[in-house]
């Protein structure tokens, strides 16, 4: 008798597949891409629909609370699944509803919505609402939502380093204490972290998942590995840590760096972890 799939609507290939701790895709810039870019974090819809697909079924509902521009909003839109986002600037929240006006979802992929016909797109629906997502998340009944898939901002570290050549990591909101990417260190940014840690147990159906995608840093001359710690304050929460696929997109990976060449040991960090985490009874 075959075993009932709970959890996805993958089949045992598919599912399999997903269990490999290496996570090598090659998703070049979708045609959202040209609007969505000014946010520098970006997450290809195309990755967001693989994860969602696996931790949720048809019509579940995902809530992403870091939303930025939207790319779990148009993954769960591609995989016809339910979601709501929270995202504190404006005017990310703008441009995904611009994207929402301007492109459909076509066969699986996100079309300019001029280029169909009103009965070949499906609209974009999740919606995208301003705001801090501790205070959003509170008006969310307890045990509702299916999945928390969301790339959170990493704290302090773009403040720390800073990236005085680059013109793509626009993500903060200027002094605004709401916005982790503001924490004054790594200890108060974990302070929120776990804030962010309760809310997700309490809002997450028992059995679900929480999946984050977190990046590694390298401060102050040491491997500094975020994603492991972040994954520490969610067990501290009470989640377990289910394991870590280690993503990287080979289409849009930047050249490596030569740091400290012919001196030292330093990383050209390409990947980000994938935090898998659930709630269990």
């Amino acid at each position: 008798m075959k075993k009932a799939n709970l959890l996805n609507d993958l089949n045992g290939s598919q599912w399999l597949f997903w269990t490999d701790t290496l996570y090598i895709t090659s998703f070049s810039p979708d045609a959202t891409h040209p609007l969505r870019k000014e946010h520098g974090a970006m997450k290809p819809p195309e990755l967001m629909a693989e994860i969602i697909s696996f931790f949720t079924k048809r019509e579940e509902l995902v809530l992403d609370p870091f939303a930025g521009v939207g790319g779990t909003l148009l993954g769960a839109a591609l995989t016809k699944r339910r979601a709501v986002g929270y995202e504190l600037n404006p005017r990310w929240v703008e441009i995904y509803r611009q994207v929402q006006r301007d492109y459909v979802v076509q066969q699986g992929k996100l079309v300019p919505r001029s280029m169909v016909t009103a009965r070949q797109g499906e609209d974009i629906k999740a919606p995208l609402y301003q705001g801090d997502c501790l205070a959003l998340m509170t008006g969310l009944e307890p045990a509702s939502v299916d999945a928390v898939i969301t790339d959170p901002p990493y704290g302090c570290h773009h403040r720390v380093t800073g990236f005085p050549g680059e013109t793509n990591f626009s993500m903060f909101n200027e002094g605004d204490p709401r916005d982790f990417a503001n924490a004054a260190d790594y200890d108060a940014f974990f302070t929120l972290m776990e804030r962010f840690g309760r809310e997700a147990w309490r809002v997450l159906k028992p059995g679900r998942y929480l999946v984050m995608i977190v990046g590694d840093r390298y401060l102050k001359g040491e491997f500094f590995p975020l994603g492991f710690r972040v994954a520490e304050k969610m067990r501290q929460v009470g989640f377990k840590l289910k394991g870590v696929r280690l993503w990287s997109n080979k289409a849009t990976q930047r050249p490596l760096k030569p740091y400290a060449v012919y001196t030292s040991f330093v990383p050209n960090i390409t990947h980000q972890n994938i935090l898998i985490l659930r709630k269990e009874a």
